[in-house]
C-alpha cells in the first residue's frame, strides 16, 4: 500500500515520462495507431487479468485520485473495488479497456491516430499511440501492452497540453500470453440505429445529433421512463439523461446551484462532472468523463428554461440514472 500511495502521489504531482517522445515531424502521417486501438478494445473484452489501477481526474473542484482493484473475466465482465482510504472513482474506474466500435469510429473522424514509439508500464513493454488534433497537438496518449494488447496507461489532455484524466496499472497479472482469435474491423459492431432514433422522436423525445467539442451521438435508448443519450469525441464521454417532470431543489443534498449563461444549474463535486437542471417539463442530468470546459459547452447547448423559478415538484431523482460506464474512462 505504501508503494501504491507513492505512485499515486507521483501521478497527481506530475506524471513520469514512460514513453519515448516523438517530435511532430517524425510522427507517422497516417492513422497507423488505429488498428492497435482496435486490437486493444478486443483484448479488453476477451483478455483475463487482475490488477490495481490509479485513476486521477483534474476537474472543477480540483484533483480527485483513486486506487482500484480490477479483475476481468471473459464472459462475466469487469469487477471493480476501490481500495480503502481512496476516493470513489464512480463510473470512471476500469474504463481504459474496451471502447465499442462506434466510439473508435468517432475517434477516427475527430483525430489522427499515430504510433509514437515504445514505453514501459509495470515492467512490461508497450507500444505508444497518440491521438492528434487537426492542429497537431496531442489530445490523448495510450500505452498498449505488446504481449496482451491491453491498454495499461492512458492520458487525456486539453487544448493547453494539460492532463485532465489519467489512468494506469501499477500492478497487473495476466495468464500466459495467447493470440487474439480475430482482428476487429471497422463496422463489426452495430451502428447507431437510425430507425431507432426516429422512433424516439416519434415518442416525443427531442435531442441533438451532436454537441460542441465534436461530441457525436453514439448511443441512445429509452429505458425506465428516461432517455439516455451518449455523446463522444472518441476520447471523452458526455452522458445525458432526460426525464419528463420537474425538479425539487430541496432534495438536491450535496449539490450546489450556480449560474451559467443566465441559467441556474446544479453541480455536484465528484470525480465525474455531474450537472442537473429542469427545462420545459423535463429534468436533464449530465454525467461526464470529459474536461470541464467541454462539459460546460455541452450543458450550455442543451435546453434551458428562461425562468428557473418554476421548479417545484419532485422528479424521480438522478441518483439511479448514473449506472453507466465510460468504456474509455
Amino acid at each position: 500500500m505504501i508503494v501504491a500511495a507513492v505512485v499515486l502521489l507521483g501521478l497527481v504531482m506530475g506524471s513520469p515520462s514512460w514513453a519515448a517522445v516523438v517530435p511532430p515531424e517524425e510522427q507517422e502521417s497516417e492513422d497507423t495507431g488505429l488498428p492497435l486501438l482496435r486490437e486493444a478494445a478486443l483484448a479488453g473484452r476477451t483478455q483475463e487479468y487482475t490488477g490495481v489501477q490509479t485513476l486521477t481526474t483534474w476537474g472543477r473542484s480540483g484533483v480527485s485520485s483513486s486506487l482500484v482493484d480490477v479483475s476481468n473475466t471473459p464472459g462475466s465482465g469487469l469487477t471493480i473495488h476501490p481500495e480503502p482510504g481512496t476516493a470513489d472513482p464512480g463510473s470512471l474506474a476500469g474504463g481504459m479497456s474496451a471502447p465499442p466500435e462506434e466510439m473508435l469510429e468517432v475517434l477516427a473522424r475527430n483525430f489522427r491516430i499515430v504510433t509514437a514509439g515504445r514505453g514501459s508500464v509495470c515492467g512490461r513493454d508497450t507500444l505508444v499511440v497518440h491521438a492528434l488534433r487537426p492542429d497537431g497537438s496531442t489530445a490523448a496518449r495510450f500505452w498498449i501492452d505488446e504481449a496482451s494488447r491491453l491498454v495499461l496507461r492512458r492520458e487525456v489532455l486539453d487544448g493547453r497540453g494539460r492532463v485532465t484524466h489519467a489512468g494506469a496499472f501499477i500492478d497487473i497479472r495476466l495468464p500466459p500470453p495467447r493470440r487474439l482469435t480475430r482482428t476487429p474491423e471497422p463496422g463489426q459492431q452495430s451502428r447507431l440505429d437510425v430507425d431507432g432514433l426516429a422512433g424516439l422522436r416519434d415518442r416525443g423525445w427531442t435531442f441533438p445529433r451532436a454537441l460542441p467539442g465534436r461530441l457525436e451521438l453514439f448511443t441512445a435508448e429509452e429505458t425506465g421512463g428516461y432517455l439516455h443519450l451518449g455523446y463522444s469525441d472518441g476520447l471523452s464521454v458526455v452522458s445525458v439523461f432526460v426525464q419528463r417532470g420537474s425538479l425539487d431543489e430541496a432534495r438536491l443534498a450535496g449539490w450546489h446551484a450556480t449560474a451559467r449563461s443566465g441559467h441556474t444549474i446544479w453541480i455536484r463535486d465528484s470525480a465525474e462532472q455531474e450537472t442537473i437542471w429542469a427545462s420545459g417539463g423535463h429534468v436533464y442530468t449530465v454525467v461526464a468523463d470529459a474536461p470541464a470546459d467541454m462539459v460546460d459547452a455541452a450543458v450550455a447547448a442543451l435546453p434551458h428554461e428562461s425562468d428557473p423559478g418554476f421548479w417545484a415538484r419532485m422528479g424521480r431523482g438522478a441518483g439511479r440514472l448514473l449506472s453507466w460506464i465510460n468504456p474509455f474512462g
